[in-house]
């Protein structure tokens, strides 16, 4: 049967008020739920209200209709946005004219509730996928515009690896993108560049890295391989491969760094571990050159292969030179001498060409350096470096050329070795202030016999060949009578008053204090050993 057929016009059609408001209910609730499955239940729900009608559990239109009694009526409900909805109503009866009406008004509710509810999902799916869009954009041209920072970072840290730029530069790029005070530690925790808005640097009370937990930070950092916050650090390690170099960090105490200011972080420390590297690299190239050049000075070469080796190092060896060496206690190994050693080079913006090995006596260094330099300070710098332990420092002789420090050496280790058997083993003990010692020593020569008296008495020697005079042996009677000059011109066998002349002129020639009790002694032993050397007996 069909919904369709002309009502029968003797019969009023007109659906009751209560059937209408039943019917205008459900599909009320069909358009505020809003979803389609919910849609079809309450309609299968709200046909039997309206007459003997249900829904024959068939969900495709096939075309067949069965060969029984039973009136039905196929429904197709296309909401014009998913699958359409194929239904087949079916009553044990045929509907009255008012049922019908009812479930024809019931069937465009329907539909209608589906379309609404098909054009709301539309639209929550249009939405969505615009926020998403929108989500996506924003996340694009935040990326894009992390992108743009991260290259800006880039372009400018590779400009300044295109200059061969330093630590110092380093530090003071980062510095000026990050907008935060930058740090770089030596691999000890020396503070060695500092860039920020305090020119002056940080507090002088300095706080390594760590502090006392320092190697704890240290390897946890390495260990992490990216930037670690230690306090109001951020610290990132310049380790390339297994050796620490040195550590470089941001001071952010107001905790305000950001993504950005760590990449730049990394970067910098990539550049600074290519560049402490070089350097390092460099540093040791140069330190095995100037040990072997050291060590062939101390053992004997030519001048011009010597001024043109170490012309190539950058060493001056035309000015005049001595030798050092360094012995620290029985504790102490010569590498941590010659470590720090050359801190105080580097921080004196000093130079010395070093020496240390087993073809060398064991635990000492040796240091060929200038005359100018203040051994005293050099003492004070190794003491505060290594600690009051019971260092010495020997100082040869000066040498106006190259050839001539072999000798500079062997007086250098006779005067650390007098000075360790002491009764003050430490300190600085120079060979030409050894005065009586050089020749009490075991290993002394005539040659350093020879070298004492010219020492001491060289002045007078030479005077007395040149105006044939008595200045050598009338010091040397002076000595022998204990200074006294009464005793001394009778047995001189001249006036008191030309004594008191030639004393005179013997101070102004020696330019040596004769009140000075090491004076005297040392002149005395020097007029004993001329005697001596020119065959005849003291006395």
């Amino acid at each position: 049967m069909d919904l369709d057929a002309a009502p029968d016009p003797r019969v009023d059609h007109t659906p009751r008020a209560t059937n209408l408001s039943a019917v205008l209910a459900v599909t009320a609730h069909m358009h505020d739920c809003g979803n389609r499955d919910e849609i079809l239940s309450l309609l299968a729900e709200a046909l039997p209200e309206l007459g003997p009608f249900s829904v024959e559990p068939v969900t495709v239109l096939t075309g067949e209709v069965p060969d029984d009694d039973v009136w039905r009526h196929r429904v197709l409900l296309d909401d014009s946005w998913s699958r359409p909805v194929s239904l087949t109503l079916r009553a044990d009866y045929p509907p009255t004219p008012v049922q019908a009406t009812l479930l024809e008004l019931l069937i465009q509710h329907t539909g209608s509730a589906l379309r609404a509810a098909s054009l709301r999902s539309r639209a929550a799916t249009q939405e969505r996928q615009l926020r998403e869009a929108t989500d996506e954009i924003t996340a694009i041209g935040t990326r894009a515009a992390r992108l743009e920072e991260e290259a800006r970072i880039h372009s400018t840290f590779g400009r300044l690896a295109a200059t061969g730029a330093e630590e110092t530069a380093i530090a003071e790029t980062l510095h000026e993108v990050t907008g935060l005070a930058v740090g770089i530690e030596d691999a000890f925790g020396n503070l060695r560049v500092w860039s920020g808005p305090d020119a002056s640097g940080p507090a002088p009370r300095y706080r390594k890295v760590g502090g006392g937990n320092r190697v704890d930070v240290l390897r946890r950092a390495a260990m992490e391989g990216r930037p670690l916050r230690d306090d109001n650090r951020i610290v990132q390690v310049v380790r390339p491969g297994q050796t620490l170099l040195g550590v470089l960090y941001l001071s952010d105490p107001d905790h305000r760094a950001t993504d950005l200011d760590t990449f730049a972080l990394e970067h910098a420390a990539t550049m600074l571990a290519v560049d402490m590297a070089h350097r390092r690299s460099l540093a040791e190239t140069e330190a095995r050159l100037s040990r072997d050049l050291g060590a062939d000075l101390l053992a004997g070469t030519d001048d011009d292969s010597a001024y043109s080796r170490a012309d190539a190092l950058g060493y001056d060896l035309h000015t005049p030179q001595r030798v050092l060496v360094v012995h620290w206690g029985p504790d102490t190994s010569v590498e941590s001498v010659t470590e720090a050693f050359r801190r105080h080079l580097t921080a004196t913006d000093s130079s010395a060409l070093l020496v240390h090995g087993n073809e060398q006596r064991t635990g000492v260094l040796a240091a060929v350096m200038d005359t100018k330099t203040d051994v005293n300070t050099v003492f004070s710098a190794l003491e505060k470096s290594l600690g009051p332990a019971v260092g010495v420092v020997g100082v040869g002789s000066e040498c106006t050329s190259p050839s001539t420090l072999p000798d500079s050496y062997t007086h250098a280790l006779r005067a650390l070795e007098i000075r360790k058997q002491s009764n003050s083993p430490r300190g600085v003990a120079q060979f030409d202030e050894l005065g009586v010692y050089r020749i009490l020593d075991s290993h002394s020569s005539t040659g350093d016999v020879e070298a004492f008296v010219q020492e001491w008495l060289g002045p007078l020697l030479d005077y007395d060949r040149q105006h044939r005079s008595t200045m050598t042996a009338t010091l040397a009677q002076y000595l022998e009578c204990g200074g006294k000059y009464d005793e001394t011109a009778q047995a001189l066998r001249i006036h008191r008053s030309t004594l008191r002349y030639r004393m005179s002129r013997i101070h102004e020639l020696t330019g040596r204090d004769l009140r000075s009790v090491d004076t005297r002694l040392n002149l005395h032993l020097a007029s004993r050993a001329l005697q001596v050397l020119a065959g005849g007996a003291p006395g």
